[in-house]
Order: C-alpha cells, then structure tokens, then sequence
C-alpha cells in the first residue's frame, strides 16, 4: 500500500482535459470530440486550454485550414492513446472480460477491393481469435490522424513515428479488356493505343506519361482519356471494356486469371515508390498487429505479387527521361 501511496503522491495532470485533448487530436475536431464524448464543443475547448495552461504551451496550432498538432503534442498524443487502451483493459481485466483483439487496418480503397478483401479469408481461417476492422480512403483523400493498428500506404516508406515494411514496389503496365485486343495477338505495338481510350486517376495523372516515355512513345496521342477521382472506379471501367488501365497487376490478379484483363504491351514501368505495410511506433510489439504484418508479408510473398510476367523498365535505364511523379501524399507523407 505504501508504495501505491508513494506513486499515486506524484503531482497528476488533470485527467479529464487529458481525455479530451486525446480524443481532440484523434479528431483534430473539437466538434468531432465533443461528439465522441458526448459533452459540448465549449466543454472540449476549455478543457484543452486548462491542459495547455498546466503544460506551459500549446497543443495544437490553430488556423483558418483548422487544428493541427504540434511536434511534442503529436508524440504526447500517441501515448496517451496508448494508454487508454491499456487502462480500458485493464479494467475489463478486472471485470472478468476477456475482450477479442480488434485489429484495425487503414488503407486505399483499391488495395482493398483488389487485394486484402479476397485474401482476408485465409487469415480469418488461420486466426478467428483475431477481429478485423477495415478502413477505407479514397485515393485522393489524405490519411487522417486516426490511430489504426497498421495502415498501407504509397510513397517511399519514410514516414515519422512509424516502422515501415515494403510490400511491393511501383511496377506499373497497361491493361485491357479482352473486349478491346485479342490476347493471342499479344505483345502488340505501342502505337496501338492511337485507338483507345485512356484511362487515369485524378491524382496520378503522371503514370501514363511515365510509362509511355520509357516505352520509347511519349508523343501517342489516344483517341480519348477519362478521368476518375478513385483507382478502384478506374479498374472497373477498365474491366468492362471502357479503355486501358495503368495498373499494378497484383491489385487485378484475379481478373487476370478469369481472363477479363490481360497485358497486352511488354514494357513494365518501375519507380522508386511502393505499397508500404505501416505502424504505429508504440503499436509494433502488439501481438495481432505482429500476427497480421507476418501472414500478409507471407501471403504476398506466395503470391509472387511483385514479379511482373517480364523484366521490368527502371528509371535508371532511363537518365534522360524526365519523368513525374504526382501522387497527392508524396510529398506530404514523405519525412
């Protein structure tokens, strides 16, 4: 008891402006706080400032675009995440609740469609001890400061406060519908496309001048280009035989197989960006969270999603070929 006594003599921040500030930064939405706990937006205000007047500085920098934390309230944020977790089971733990760890995943909403969704099967079968708790975003909508157990995230894996494994690089190749080429025909020439309709995403309008450029055809000029703000729309456009898609293959693995998509070039685009399995520091010796990164680690490695049918196109084969790269959280994810 003593020694209970001894920590507990310790001076405590008060624990309600805590609370509310780590729901805040979750948000970075006073409003969106006060929601989740279910008292006032002036509630929520006042008890971050009390937090602030007791730390001796601010927690979050206020603009016309809204909230954001600072360097220090980020970290401090994390770990009091953190630490409701623990205290929540604890108090379960109390009560005699053995809670089933809830696994949350944050990713592109391609990713999900063309890969995870049709794979998480298996990991169900391998470990139903383990709930899973999908999160979608749209290509063109940056990721917000939620606190997900893993998220998969495009860029060139430097990312602060998070440990990053590479699931597969950028390897990059038009594909088609049956109902446009004659896969017997394959390879066909590049100047093909002369024909065709295009297919992009808004925020990656640079693949297709990329891929072009190092298949020696920067200058084709297709018949039509359309646009679409979500990479999942685009794949389904392509499969219904609206045009070509520039696609990772192992998203369409599956169309590939059925025969509803096919290759139809030679040239595979590979650049210096990738799919990268992220987490949390202070999430990485979670057990789920371990169980996961391993079996989707081996499950792309079984896969062979990353070995395209040829030998692919670096940027380094190509020196003199300027070449963009305008994908929305490139620079912004990138330390």
């Amino acid at each position: 008891m003593s020694a209970i006594i001894s920590r507990s003599s310790r001076r405590m921040p008060p624990l309600n402006p805590l609370r509310a500030f780590e729901v805040a930064a979750r948000h970075l939405s006073f409003t969106h706080a006060a929601d989740e706990l279910c008292v006032t937006q002036g509630a929520v205000s006042r008890s971050v400032k009390a937090l602030e007047d007791y730390l001796g500085e601010p927690l979050f920098e206020r603009s016309g675009n809204g909230l954001a934390l600072t360097e220090r309230s980020e970290t401090l944020a994390l770990q009091l995440s953190e630490g409701f977790i623990r205290i929540g089971k604890a108090a379960d733990e109390f009560r005699g609740i053995q809670a089933e760890p809830v696994l949350t995943i944050r990713t592109y909403t391609s990713f999900l469609i063309g890969f995870l969704i049709p794979n998480l099967p298996d990991f169900q079968v391998r470990h139903p001890e383990i709930r899973i708790r999908l999160v979608a975003a749209s290509d063109s909508i940056e990721f917000g400061r939620d606190t997900p157990d893993v998220r998969i995230r495009y860029g060139r894996g430097k990312w602060k406060n998070v440990e990053s494994t590479l699931l597969f690089g950028d390897q990059l190749r038009p594909l088609c519908s049956p109902a446009l080429l004659d896969p017997a025909k394959r390879p066909y020439p590049v100047q093909e496309l002369r024909h065709h309709v295009l297919l992009h995403q808004a925020m990656r309008r640079a693949d297709w001048p990329n891929w072009l450029a190092i298949a020696g055809a920067a200058n084709i000029r297709p018949r039509n280009d359309l646009v679409f703000d979500e990479l999942s729309i685009v794949h389904q456009a392509a499969i219904t035989g609206a045009g070509f898609v520039m696609a990772q293959e192992g998203y369409l693995q599956r169309e590939i197989d059925e025969g509803r998509l096919f290759a139809p070039f030679e040239p595979v685009l590979q650049r210096d960006l990738g799919y990268y399995l992220t987490i949390p520091s202070h999430r990485r010796d979670v057990a789920h969270v371990r169980t996961f990164k391993r079996w989707l680690v081996e499950t792309l490695a079984a896969h062979d999603h990353a070995s395209p049918a040829t030998s692919p196109i670096t940027l380094q084969n190509h020196a003199h070929t300027q070449l963009a790269f305008d994908h929305p959280h490139i620079d912004k994810l990138v330390a």
